[in-house]
């Protein structure tokens, strides 16, 4: 009998210890589950955020692997261009190589001939000298021997001075004919390199050469470079506004939601509130910096009087100052992912007490949808600016900024 009540009382006992140990834990509970669930909200929250940066990262990554695939095929399209004019020039060059060496084989040609028809001369001319030297002895010889017949003996003079007016008649018209040799001879030696000797003998070769060498165009390097800039791409990004980047409407969006919140505001607490209006503060800078660096951009004269240098240095100063754009943009949005996660906090809290209402949860849903497009808006244009800078740049050979600043895109780097 006692054993029995000894067991009752043990069992009372083992029964008010598991009723007061489970009050005790649904007592714990309500905190340890709203602990718990704040937890996975936050996981939850911070694994949307990673989400989301991972698909806007690869959408910029992917424009601008798009924009430096449209530049690397235009200047595939340029080299193939060059390559032609470089064979075309080979081409002309073997061309008038070729020429070159006819005109110097027609030269040596007409050089012998001229060697052969002064050596020809100078025979002719030796020949009337020696003739005419050889006349003149017979006609000493013969007239002097009539002279003493006719001296000794008269009978025979009238026939010897016929015959010796004869002899004279004949040698002096040989004399006459070798002088003229001669002085046609003197003639081709003192004018050999005058005005009327270069036209008769060689005018028609040097009209030639000439023809040829005018019909050659030589290019200088500047007009070399000034085809460069003509390569056929797509509209500059600096020629494209707010507007047409689609972040002017966003912002025009956002004030009228900002200007919504602070109608209903009473749900939303004053932290919070003057939050987004910095974040939209920012955005705004950041756009106006934008517009100013494109309205910079389009009206810098790039006329071929200037300089390359100079040309190269304006460009890189643009690209220097579109990367930090470039990093005030990822510091926006590192800061708009901060607010995210405060605006997630203080919404589940007001959640949790029933303080918040359906209008102002779908204006903060709406304003962090405007701020992610604005975010991503302002990355893309920042990245298209980057890109066509940094093609003309490697264009010209001066791309070494990558040598000092280093993007966030891998694609860039």
């Amino acid at each position: 009998m006692a054993e029995e009540e000894h067991h009752d009382e043990m069992k009372k006992l083992f029964s008010s210890y598991i009723g007061l140990s489970f009050s005790v834990f649904l007592a714990l509970l309500p905190n340890k589950l709203r602990e718990h669930s704040l937890r996975a909200f936050r996981a939850e929250e911070e694994l949307r955020q990673i989400k989301s940066r991972r698909q806007e990262d690869y959408k910029a990554n992917a424009r601008v692997a798009e924009i430096f695939a449209s530049h690397r095929n235009s200047w595939r399209d340029e080299e193939k261009r060059l390559l032609r004019r470089i064979d075309a020039a080979s081409e002309e060059i073997d061309r008038l190589r070729g020429i070159v060496e006819d005109s110097k084989a027609r030269v040596e040609e007409l050089e012998r001939e001229v060697v052969e028809r002064d050596d020809m001369i100078g025979f002719i001319s030796r020949r009337f000298q020696e003739e005419g030297l050889g006349g003149c002895g017979s006609r000493e010889r013969y007239g002097g021997n009539q002279y003493n017949n006719s001296n000794s003996g008269g009978g025979g003079g009238g026939g010897g001075g016929e015959w010796f007016h004869k002899e004279e008649d004949e040698m002096v018209g040989t004399t006459a004919d070798s002088r003229k040799v001669d002085v046609i001879y003197q003639q081709h030696h003192s004018n050999a390199f005058d005005s009327e000797f270069i036209a008769s003998s060689g005018s028609k070769f040097w009209a030639e050469k000439a023809s040829l060498c005018q019909d050659v165009q030589y290019e200088s390097l500047e007009s070399m470079y000034n085809t460069k800039q003509f390569v056929a791409r797509r509209e500059s990004p600096w020629k494209v506004d707010g507007d047409s980047a689609g972040v002017s409407s966003k912002l025009k969006l956002l004030e009228q939601e900002l200007l919504n919140l602070e109608k209903i505001s009473k749900d939303v607490p004053s932290k919070v509130s003057s939050s987004i209006k910095k974040q939209a503060k920012r955005f705004q800078s950041l756009s106006e910096k934008i517009d100013d660096l494109c309205r910079r951009i389009a009206s810098d004269p790039c006329e071929p009087s200037l300089g390359s240098e100079f040309r190269t240095q304006t460009q890189t100063e643009f690209l220097l100052e579109a990367f930090r754009l470039q990093q005030g943009a990822s510091e926006t949005g590192q800061k708009l992912m901060a607010l995210h996660t405060e605006v997630g906090k203080t919404h589940y809290r007001d959640e949790l007490r029933g303080e918040t209402t359906l209008t102002t949860r779908r204006s903060l849903d709406s304003i962090r949808n405007n701020f992610r497009e604005l975010q991503r808006n302002l990355e893309i244009w920042l990245a298209r600016i980057i890109g066509d800078l940094e093609g003309i740049l490697a264009r010209d050979g001066a791309s070494r900024v990558r040598e000092y600043y280093i993007s966030r895109y891998p694609f860039v780097q």
